[in-house]
């Protein structure tokens, strides 16, 4: 049983990372989180595969073509990274207004009391 060409593996990597940020777009389009959650799953498998393949490559493997594919795949990551942070940050800000955290300490105004004012003053 002959082992797959390298090469062949390193241009199989690379369709294949592709694929799944086509799937995860389409994912975060549809608002689907648990296939949000799969899809982004599946494309960390596939970037941990396509770096396998890569560095199991001929240098000469990395052709301009499918240099110019990895980096097209590697900055479509970053904006797909960037829109999540960006949701994120959104929805803390939103939770925020919504639920509003108070001033005060741990116990908030229970250690103000006259009475635990009073333990305190017991206990020095």
């Amino acid at each position: 049983m002959n082992a797959p060409n390298p090469n062949a593996r390193l241009a199989a990597g690379v369709a294949h990372i592709e694929t799944c940020l086509n799937e995860l777009d389409a994912a975060l389009a549809a608002g689907d989180a648990n296939r949000i959650e799969a899809q982004a799953q599946q494309l960390q498998r596939a970037l941990t595969d396509g770096l396998s393949a890569a560095q199991a490559s001929a240098p000469q493997a990395l052709t301009p073509d499918l240099r110019q594919r990895l980096q097209a795949a590697q900055a479509r990551t970053q904006a797909l990274q960037a829109a999540v942070h960006k949701a994120l940050a959104s929805t803390g800000r939103t939770l925020s207004a919504l639920f509003p955290q108070e001033a005060h300490d741990t116990y908030g105004a229970l250690g103000q009391s006259p009475a635990a004012r009073a333990l305190g003053k017991a206990y020095r």
